[in-house]
């Protein structure tokens, strides 16, 4: 299905996890290496992609979150941007999704919200992520992990300079569900300039819930439910099996995952995602969870 925006307001959609965590688990450095490996061994790659789709993410996205100039600068691989975009591409239209999601995360600029030099900076960053990826093979471009509301707005203006797809701009919360790069609702009056509006966020299944209804009722955009996870102990696990709280990690099992699909679902959310240290079988437990359903909103 090439268009991803004629499901917008329809049924519930899953994100693949990003592919870092199973590329450290393989021994890779991500820090440093993540590029060089999407380069120099795409099948690795594509192997990481396959294993989330096969979970059942209708939504492939690539591994390409460092991928404007200025952080690909601090690994001196600058001027690379092309290449790298060729080879997550690839390695992603190989998996054959329904939908194919590039992945933008924040520039890295410093941004002076109140400098128009400083703000076109930073846009100009964000346009060039996003022409590399070319004119076609690809259904939408997430902006991820942006630090401000004019981070936001610059993601977007830049995308938007770029391409005609849909444009995904999603934040990070705090684990109590606030955000740390200004007032909610302006950074909700920025989000709703994206065609989807996101939120990322570590905490719990009542803080993400009320975080989506929060955001529901500022803008009218569907809503991308990213949650941040962190690999579980021995310990959180049985405690968790045996049906104990485990307030510290509370996706200590995938179980617990798939009980906030359905609640964001409930508040607000079309869109959802496992992040952090996600497995496939996270990925999964959100699939079953949301499988065959309309969204709300």
């Amino acid at each position: 299905m090439p268009d991803i925006e004629i499901r917008f307001h329809k049924d519930m959609l899953v994100l693949s996890a990003p592919i870092e965590y199973a590329l450290e688990r393989q021994g890779i450095d991500v820090r440093s290496d993540a590029e060089f490996v999407s380069l120099m061994e795409p099948e690795t790659v594509h192997d990481a992609l396959k294993m989330h789709m096969t979970a059942g993410a209708q939504c492939l996205v690539t591994n390409t979150e460092g991928i404007c100039e200025a952080r690909l600068a601090h690994k001196r691989m600058e001027g690379r941007t092309a290449e790298l975009a060729a080879a997550a591409l690839e390695s992603a239209q190989d998996c054959k999704p329904q939908h194919l999601v590039c992945e933008v995360g924040t520039c890295g600029l410093p941004l002076d919200a109140d400098s128009e030099t400083s703000r076109a900076q930073n846009i100009e960053q964000y346009e060039d992520a996003v022409r590399a990826f070319g004119d076609h093979g690809f259904d939408a471009v997430l902006m991820n992990g942006l630090r401000s509301a004019a981070d936001v707005e610059c993601a977007v203006a830049g995308a938007r300079a770029a391409t005609d797809r849909p444009v995904f701009a999603s934040v990070d919360l705090q684990q109590d569900g606030t955000f740390a790069g200004g007032s909610f609702e302006d950074v909700a009056a920025a989000l709703d300039k994206a065609d989807v509006a996101g939120i990322a966020c570590a905490g719990d299944e009542q803080t993400l819930s009320d975080a989506v209804r929060r955001l529901a009722a500022l803008t009218d955009k569907p809503i991308l439910v990213q949650i941040e996870l962190k690999a579980a102990t021995p310990a959180e696990k049985k405690r968790a099996s045996l049906g104990a709280p485990v307030p510290e990690n509370p996706y200590a099992l995938p179980d617990a995952l798939a009980d906030a699909a359905l609640a964001v679902r409930a508040a607000g959310a079309q869109f959802v995602r496992a992040c952090g240290q996600a497995t496939p079988a996270c990925t999964g437990a959100l699939a079953v969870a949301v499988a065959g359903a309309d969204c709300l909103r």
